[in-house]
């Protein structure tokens, strides 16, 4: 039986009903209701506790997510190709899978997006103006549009691929499939119509099921997923600032507005308490996506109690690679392969 299918929520589950606690009873206290905020509270325990266990989606099987996330049983810590490993060749192109593959990586993560006409491609950015010699917002294209864009144009290996297209999801992971390679699907945005296709894509490629790892930010998306399909290995992406800043150094907010920074400040607070307590248990995610600068061996000796895999994000310098395949002994997603 899993620690989750007894009596008792986990231990993180009651810790933040002892916030929720702590919280209404004090508010009452000091309306001098003191009574009525030990009957409150405990209702709101209750009601919290039997919540998160009634809304908890159970994991998949802890076998199946290992063969997904680690592979063979060599015990060799797995590479992923961050976007196919974007330095090495057009980032989320075909050609960057083939390059991924003769680089001997375990596998590939890329990003999904979506044309203005509905059809999933691989592409990270909102603009096609970085990576290809078009310009505007992706959304606003039809797909006929962005498949005339060359993906290479901004790439330093340019003349090695000049001419290579944004390919659709369905080429992608056909080609990764192909190829023998893992998958992480980066679903970038709560869109229900990710939910669809990529259900669609693993039904349509049973061997997804023990070959691809799907990860978003957006719990919502993840928890709408696995309600569809529970047989899907799931996992969450996270880095500190993610709602209050757009790049990982915490430089640049995603808000001009103070007022709308500080909310950000404080939603960033609220996931982050989410996530290191009952959100992987809702869920029901096998993996956690984290932020190299994040990591520690404590941190990671913390998921592991929980049964949870952390794959780090995105060590790029061999020293930084040695460290978490060799010390923290996590698989890694890197934009070089070299």
């Amino acid at each position: 039986m899993r620690g989750g299918d007894s009596f008792l929520p986990p231990r993180s589950v009651l810790t933040s009903a002892l916030l929720a606690f702590c919280v209404v009873f004090f508010a009452c206290f000091y309306l001098q209701h003191l009574m009525a905020s030990m009957y409150l509270t405990v209702l709101v325990v209750a009601v919290l506790c039997y919540g998160v266990r009634r809304l908890s989606l159970p994991r998949v099987d802890d076998a199946l997510a290992e063969r997904v996330i680690l592979g063979d049983a060599s015990g060799a810590v797995p590479l992923f190709a961050h976007r196919g490993a974007g330095h090495d060749a057009p980032e989320n192109t075909l050609a960057a899978f083939r390059e991924a593959k003769r680089n001997n990586a375990s596998g590939v993560e890329f990003d999904i997006s979506f044309t203005h006409d509905n059809v999933a491609v691989l592409f990270h950015d909102d603009t096609v103006d970085r990576t290809t010699d078009g310009s505007g917002a992706l959304a606003a294209m039809p797909f006929e549009e962005v498949r005339r864009l060359d993906a290479s144009t901004n790439h330093p290996f340019a003349h090695k691929y000049r001419g290579e297209k944004v390919p659709t999801l369905d080429e992608g992971v056909g080609e990764a499939l192909r190829l023998g390679l893992r998958l992480i699907f980066d679903v970038k945005e709560h869109d229900y119509r990710a939910v669809t296709v990529v259900d669609d894509l693993f039904r349509k490629h049973t061997e997804l099921y023990e070959r691809a790892l799907v990860a978003s930010f957006y719990p919502q998306f993840v928890y709408a997923l696995r309600i569809r399909n529970p047989g899907i290995v799931t996992a969450l992406t996270w880095r500190p600032g993610f709602v209050a800043y757009e790049d990982v150094e915490r430089v640049r907010p995603r808000f001009k507005s103070p007022w709308a920074h500080w909310m950000a400040l404080a939603g960033d607070w609220m996931l982050d308490s989410a996530l290191h307590s009952w959100l992987p248990h809702v869920t029901g995610v096998s993996a956690v996506l984290i932020c190299k600068n994040t990591l520690s061996s404590e941190y990671v000796d913390g998921w592991r109690r929980q049964g949870v895999h952390v794959i780090a994000w995105t060590p790029n310098h061999p020293a930084e690679k040695e460290y978490f395949a060799k010390v923290l002994r996590v698989p890694i997603i890197t934009d070089t392969l070299r």
